[in-house]
């Protein structure tokens, strides 16, 4: 049967995929829109099937902070190529899956698809853009952030995006923590925050720089307790000097500001493998 243009171009313009995938479909289901779409989504699971082994190096990472500023979600979402990555229906994607996450309130979204947005699961959603564009297309994580202060957040490009929770509002400090936590990504809040599998690493790395050393096991002690917290300082937010005023601490800028930071989160692009 004759296939006319335009009903080619209106399922292009409903599916997004590509113009000779919606005429093929439309002959096969014998110009039924209905019928071809459904085709057209299971040719987009067998397509995201045949590239769900290509190498995921490009993407990006997001957040969704809803109204009120009490809750939020964040993903990392990966694909083949930087031009893929910022593509609008990728970036809307990305964005639809951390307005889940955060809608969700889930602590790893690495194994979400399930979870339904606006009608679909987060597997169609990621098979219709698969389609779309032409690439395989990865969740690699993602979190949520409750609070009962308020969320702030800061991204450099699609590449770092953090989250920080205040105890009290304060717009600005909230953006000026979230980018000095883009920057210098410290492990923790606080040095009691900070795992005590990473001190316990540090502190061996100090016994065997002074196993050879001759000095009495006390005064060892009292070298490695010094070198621990001075690392655990820098280490944790609160003990790092602010990246646009060095001269003071994180520590410092919120006690002027009588405030305090009670959670963050920082996620950069390919910072966890896919082996992961």
């Amino acid at each position: 049967m004759e296939i006319k243009a335009v009903d080619v171009k209106k399922l292009h313009n409903k599916v997004g995929a590509g113009l000779m995938d919606c005429k093929k479909a439309l002959v096969e289901a014998k110009g039924d829109h209905a019928e071809a779409e459904k085709i057209l989504k299971k040719k987009g699971m067998v397509k995201a099937e045949k590239k769900s082994n290509r190498e995921t190096l490009e993407g990006c990472v997001c957040y969704v902070i809803d109204k009120a500023g009490q809750s939020a979600g964040m993903i990392e979402a990966a694909c083949q190529t930087d031009f893929v990555a910022n593509n609008p229906v990728f970036k809307s994607m990305a964005e639809s899956f951390a307005g889940g996450v955060m809608n969700s309130q889930l602590s790893d979204a690495t194994t979400f698809t399930d979870v339904t947005i606006d009608g679909q699961t987060v597997e169609e959603m990621r098979q219709e853009a698969v389609l779309k564009l032409g690439e395989n297309i990865r969740l690699v994580r993602g979190t949520s952030l409750q609070t009962d202060g308020h969320i702030y957040g800061y991204s450099h490009g699609n590449k770092i995006a953090v989250l920080v929770a205040l105890e009290s509002s304060d717009e600005q400090l909230g953006k000026d923590i979230a980018m000095h936590i883009a920057a210098l990504n410290p492990a923790a809040v606080t040095e009691n925050d900070i795992p005590a599998a990473v001190l316990n690493e540090e502190r061996s790395l100090y016994l065997e720089q002074l196993q050879d050393s001759k000095k009495p096991e006390e005064i060892k002690n009292k070298i490695i307790d010094g070198k621990l917290k001075k690392f655990a300082s820098g280490l944790c937010l609160y003990g790092q000097a602010f990246v646009k005023d060095p001269k003071e601490t994180i520590e410092e800028l919120l006690k002027n500001k009588n405030n305090h930071v009670k959670n963050f989160v920082r996620f950069e692009l390919g910072e966890t493998s896919e082996a992961d």
